[in-house]
C-alpha cells in the first residue's frame, strides 16, 4: 500500500494496474495553514505503507464517508482530515533514515495526546493532566503541539470541544447546560461566553441558524 500527494496541476493519471485505488480530491479553499503545509510537505512523495497502516487511514477516512454530509458536519469532518493528515505524516516521517528519529517522536507525541484528548475531551483536563499522561513534560509537549499544528495543546482541546458542541447543537435537543457538561466545560454559562467569544454568535443562535 502506498500514498501520493498530487499537488494541483501535475500532471498525472491513475488508470491501470489491478490494484485498490481511493482518490481523494481536496481544494484550496478548504484547507487550513496546518493542512496545507502537510500536504506541501508530503508533495510528490510516495508513502508506503503497512498494511496495518493503510487499514487505520482507510478507517479514518471511512468515519466521515459512511454517512451523507450536512451543512453542520463539516467542522466535525475538518477535524477528522486534520488527524488523518497527522497520522498519514506520522506514517511518512516513520520510513525515514534513523538521523530523523528525533521528528518521529515528536509527531508520535502529538498523536498520542490528541488520542487521549479525543477519548477523554469530556474530563476537566489540563496540561499538566495531557502531559503526564504522555509522559513528556508541558514545554515539550507545547513546543511539538506548535511545530506540528500551530497551536497548543490546550487550543486543539478548545477546538476539538466546540466542534462537539456544535455537532449537539445542530443534531441533539440537548440542553445548553447538557451539551456543556458532554463536552467538558463547567457550566452552560461558560460554554457561552467561550462559543460567543470564538465564533462570534451565541450557541443558541447557531443552532437556529441550522434548523
Amino acid at each position: 500500500p502506498a500514498v501520493l500527494i498530487v499537488p494541483p496541476f501535475a500532471m498525472h493519471k491513475t488508470e491501470g494496474g489491478a490494484f485498490k485505488r481511493v482518490n481523494i480530491y481536496v481544494t484550496e479553499s478548504m484547507l487550513d495553514d496546518f493542512q496545507k503545509e502537510v500536504l506541501t510537505s508530503l508533495s510528490l512523495s510516495f508513502v508506503t505503507l503497512t498494511s496495518e497502516q493503510s487499514e487505520k487511514l482507510l478507517d479514518i477516512l471511512h468515519l466521515s464517508l459512511d454517512r451523507p454530509l450536512e451543512h453542520h458536519e463539516h467542522e466535525v469532518d475538518k477535524a477528522k482530515f486534520d488527524y488523518f493528515l497527522l497520522t498519514l505524516y506520522h506514517f511518512a516521517e516513520s520510513r525515514l533514515p534513523q538521523s530523523v528519529e528525533r521528528e518521529q517522536k515528536a509527531s508520535s507525541l502529538v498523536i498520542k495526546a490528541i488520542n487521549y484528548m479525543n477519548a477523554n475531551y469530556t474530563e476537566p483536563l489540563t496540561l499538566d493532566d495531557l502531559a503526564e499522561r504522555v509522559y513528556a513534560t508541558k514545554q515539550t509537549l507545547n513546543y511539538h503541539f506548535k511545530k506540528d499544528l500551530g497551536c497548543t495543546p490546550m487550543n486543539y482541546l478548545l477546538r476539538l470541544r466546540l466542534t462537539k458542541v456544535k455537532e449537539l447543537l445542530a443534531t441533539s435537543e440537548k440542553t445548553i447546560e447538557e451539551i456543556a457538561d458532554c463536552c467538558g466545560f463547567s457550566s452552560g454559562n461558560y460554554l457561552t461566553l467561550i462559543f460567543k467569544q470564538k465564533e462570534g454568535i451565541s450557541p443558541t443562535s447557531y443552532r437556529k441558524n441550522r434548523n
